[in-house]
């Protein structure tokens, strides 16, 4: 069976339809070493993926930060639950909940979510 790319492109994170299946997929650089992660995702995600430019991004960088922080040794592996979590979060969950999320990204990684969320979402507003 063929796969058919339905969001994405180049080397950002996609999804592909594969029957009755949706993949979200995510490249992930650690240092020199370069990782792949494919999860399984419903229609209502891919919907939210596709029309929420904020949320896309939002799950974009956090989903990086978490599973490249996955990949250090000694630190568990992320799973489907785990990323089953995240959409709820990201994707899902009300604005209050989602800034909540944020900021606690934020502090464990010592990162600043917006500033990247910023510069995708404005790439994407200028692209089209």
């Amino acid at each position: 069976m063929q796969t058919t790319r339905v969001m994405g492109e180049g080397y950002e994170p996609y999804v592909e339809q594969l029957g009755d299946k949706l993949i979200y997929s995510l490249p992930v650089e650690s240092g020199f070493v370069s990782f792949y992660f494919e999860f399984d995702i419903r229609q209502t995600d891919l919907d939210v993926l596709l029309s929420d430019h904020y949320r896309r991004a939002v799950m974009e960088v956090t989903a990086h930060t978490l599973l490249q922080h996955s990949t250090l040794k000694g630190h568990k592996r992320f799973t489907q639950n785990d990323f089953d979590n995240l959409i709820a979060t990201t994707l899902h969950a009300s604005q209050e909940h989602l800034s909540a999320f944020i900021s606690q990204i934020n502090r464990e990684h010592n990162i600043s979510i917006e500033h990247y969320v910023n510069d995708i979402v404005n790439k994407r507003i200028t692209k089209g």
